[in-house]
This record gives C-alpha cells, sequence and structure tokens, in this order.
C-alpha cells in the first residue's frame, strides 16, 4: 500500500471484500491480473509482438507509440504490453517506484485529469482503520480520466499494471496493420473450463507467480455485457464450486473464484468489451 496524499479534488471510492482472503500472490487488484510473464512457449510470436494486437515482450515492451502524446508516460521498466484492439492496452511494468508514481500521479493532476482511488478492504478491518487509511491517502488502484481518455493504474510491491482504454481515441489505419496469427485455446485446459461464449481471444500469457504456475490469464474481447455471470454459470454447471469473491460497494462482482481439485478459475469483472479470466492447476 501507498500512502500518497491526494489533493482535496481526488475522490476515495470505497470497495469491499466479501472474503477475508484479501489479495493473494498473483490476484488481480482489479479488472485486470498484473501478473504475466514471456512464456516463449506459442503464447507470442514474432508477428504478435509487433502487431497492432497481441502481446509484446523483450525490447517491443515499451511505451505504445498508438498512446496519445498528451498522455504522458508512466517511467519504469515494462515486463509485457498486451493489447486488445479497440478496446485497452495493459502495461505491466516489472519495476516502477512509489515515488515515480506519486510524480505522474501529480503530473497528470496539474495536467488537469481526474483521480479516483479505489481502496480494497476486508469486512475483517475496522471501519477506524479504513477511515485512516484513506485519511493518510493509501489505496490500491486508481482511476485517470479526462475527456475522451480512462486508464487505471495499479501499483504494489515495485511493480505495476497500467490499463489504458482506447475505445474513445484509437482508431487504427487497416493498411499499417500487421495481422497477428491467432490466439488459440489452450490444450491442457479441461473441457470443464471452456472458452468463454461469444467470445474472442485478445491476449494471452502465462502466469508466473508461485503456486499459479502452468496457469493462463487470457483477455476476451467479448459482445455480451453478461459474460462474466453466464460464464461462471456454466463453470458451477461443470462441478466446480465458489471459493472466493471481491465486490464493490454497488455490488459489482470485481472477481470471482471457483476451483474444483484440479483447476481453479478467476473470472474478473467486465470493463467495455473486454473480460479477463485467470485459469491455472490446483496443486495438492
Amino acid at each position: 500500500m501507498h500512502c500518497l496524499k491526494p489533493t482535496t479534488a481526488l475522490i476515495a471510492i470505497l470497495i469491499l471484500a466479501v472474503s477475508a482472503c484479501g489479495r493473494g500472490p498473483g490476484s488481480p487488484s482489479s479488472a485486470f491480473s498484473p501478473t504475466a510473464t514471456d512464456s516463449g512457449a506459442g503464447l507470442a510470436t514474432m508477428e504478435a509482438g509487433l502487431a497492432e494486437g497481441g502481446s509484446r515482450y523483450g525490447e517491443y515492451a515499451r511505451w505504445p507509440e498508438e498512446i496519445p502524446a498528451d498522455i504522458p508516460p508512466l517511467e519504469g521498466e515494462i515486463e509485457v504490453v498486451m493489447v486488445a484492439p479497440g478496446s485497452h492496452i495493459r502495461i505491466v511494468y516489472s519495476s516502477v517506484s512509489e515515488q515515480t508514481v506519486s510524480q505522474y500521479l501529480a503530473q497528470l493532476d496539474t495536467l488537469g485529469y481526474q483521480l479516483e482511488y479505489i481502496v480494497y478492504t476486508s469486512p475483517a478491518i475496522p471501519d477506524a482503520d479504513t477511515a485512516k487509511r484513506i485519511a493518510c491517502g493509501e489505496w490500491d488502484a486508481v482511476d485517470i480520466t479526462k475527456g475522451p481518455y480512462l486508464m487505471r493504474l495499479e501499483p504494489g510491491g515495485g511493480q505495476a499494471t497500467y490499463d489504458i482504454y482506447t475505445a474513445g481515441f484509437w482508431t487504427p489505419d487497416p493498411s499499417t496493420l500487421i495481422t497477428a496469427t491467432p490466439i488459440v485455446w489452450p490444450s491442457d485446459i479441461p473441457d470443464r473450463v471452456p472458452q468463454p461464449a461469444t467470445c474472442e481471444i485478445r491476449s494471452m500469457a502465462q502466469l508466473g507467480t508461485p503456486g499459479y504456475e502452468g496457469g493462463y490469464q487470457i483477455s476476451f474481447e467479448c459482445s455480451d455485457p453478461l459474460v462474466q455471470k453466464r460464464y461462471v454459470e456454466v463453470l458451477r454447471g461443470g462441478g466446480l464450486v465458489e471459493t472466493d469473491r471481491l465486490v464493490s460497494d454497488t455490488g459489482q462482482i470485481v472477481e470471482i473464484t471457483l476451483k474444483d481439485k484440479e483447476i481453479a478459475v478467476k473470472a474478473l469483472g467486465v470493463v467495455g468489451f473486454s473480460f479477463t479470466i485467470q485459469v491455472w492447476p490446483v496443486v495438492p
């Protein structure tokens, strides 16, 4: 957690975690998970690394040129850039300092961006403690808006995930695009965990956090705004049982985890047309 002091214009939003488990290693803190590593095993070809859609690793993992110049870049070591065309760009930082984050948010505030701080908490935490956290400026994520721009920044532990939603400003020239190889649903995921219906895979990466090895983070573009609800029903029909969920103060499911003896799935909330899941094998 951070103790960055927001200006009086900044709004703190309290999000309640229904489970006392809170956020575990590799667990996403928003509609998208920050944990992804380059496996190099069929997840990204050279074409995908250069294309308008797909994941960009290595020397291609840098601040995307397609982001408008009036959105200043966040400096830090970028691990991977995942692109869902017409939806969002996710930038995963393997290293970014708290001071850099603080200075970046101050810069955005000066440029006229509105910042809404999001705080995750558990019912086990007394209200007084929560009030102290907000008064101190502690937060887990911040939504950033200005005109057509919408971003969400989630730093923590010297790392960060930065989601930049592109639907409001990015209309790429089709003649300049390089078509990436279509991403195929992993064959090692059991049939009871299918690809969500009405959804197209936009990016995929392997999970690297201990306890999540052999798992995947898969992002989709979906036409159904109720895809999370319907997908959870499919998983329950396949015998998976809910073990954890995170719910906002408005009742929206931010994330929900279901498991059986062999497989676990975390279904994240829908943002625009984007839907993301994490799937990983359960270790006895």
